[in-house]
């Protein structure tokens, strides 16, 4: 008998708690014990309207943002929990959809983003997002392992 998946889904703000109560892909959980837990929450905390979690009847299965850097220009962020692959559909739906609310709301004209040179599943999804490569950041991680840089550029009409 196959597990079935949850169809009951919502996206709310987001707050601290969410990442605490987060069930982490092995990926994240590893990266996310070089940083100091409290600072990035409260970073990410202070993005009120900018960032967003979806959850489940199950719990938390992610929760993404874009930090503002200066005016027109975002760092877009992403941490999954470890069943989002059973939900990927709607979070790459969801995660498109409020990005570029947000980025319609800041007026962003650059966001970037970064993701682990060897995380093919990071590469793919950025791109399928409309990001391009930049470049590679040699020894950017917490653990020192290389990062692509990705920008997405967006040219307003005014």
């Amino acid at each position: 008998m196959s597990e079935s998946i949850s169809k009951t889904r919502w996206v709310t703000g987001f707050e601290p708690w969410h990442l605490k109560a987060l069930n982490l892909r092995a990926s994240d959980s590893v990266a996310l014990s070089h940083v100091d837990q409290e600072a990035d929450m409260q970073s990410k905390a202070s993005q009120k309207g900018t960032a967003f979690t979806g959850f489940s009847e199950e719990g938390i299965i992610g929760c993404a943002g874009i930090i503002p850097i200066w005016p027109g220009v975002g760092h877009a962020w992403v941490t999954m929990g470890a069943n989002y692959k059973k939900h990927r559909i709607w979070v790459h739906k969801n995660v498109v959809s409020f990005m570029d609310k947000i980025i319609d709301g800041m007026e962003l004209h650059r966001v970037q983003a970064n993701v682990v040179c060897d995380f093919i599943p990071g590469v793919q999804w950025l791109e399928r997002m409309g990001f391009k490569l930049e470049g590679k950041m040699v020894k950017y991680g917490p653990a020192g392992e290389d990062h692509y840089l990705y920008a997405r550029i967006i040219e307003w009409q005014h």
